[in-house]
């Protein structure tokens, strides 16, 4: 399932970490979604999450953020 941001397209994928009740976020960011010159980066968190949801919740969160700027040292520009 994916979320439209500001022409981006942001996919939130929760991974299970091997201590079976922690998960992490990986987001992938496609620019310019819906034109020809899309272009997709993905990026994740060492932050850990006690539940499917919430990581998936938070990854929207954080692929916003990067979208916005507020999360130094990532950027979609950047790539």
């Amino acid at each position: 399932m994916g979320f439209i941001y500001k022409n981006h397209l942001l996919r939130s994928k929760s991974v299970q970490l091997s201590e079976r009740d922690r998960w992490t976020l990986e987001v992938t960011v496609v620019r310019n979604y819906g034109s020809e010159g899309a272009t997709e980066q993905t990026f994740s968190s060492e932050k850990t999450f006690h539940s499917k949801e919430i990581a998936d919740m938070e990854g929207i969160m954080f692929a916003r953020k990067i979208i916005d700027g507020e999360i130094n040292g990532l950027s979609i520009e950047d790539r």
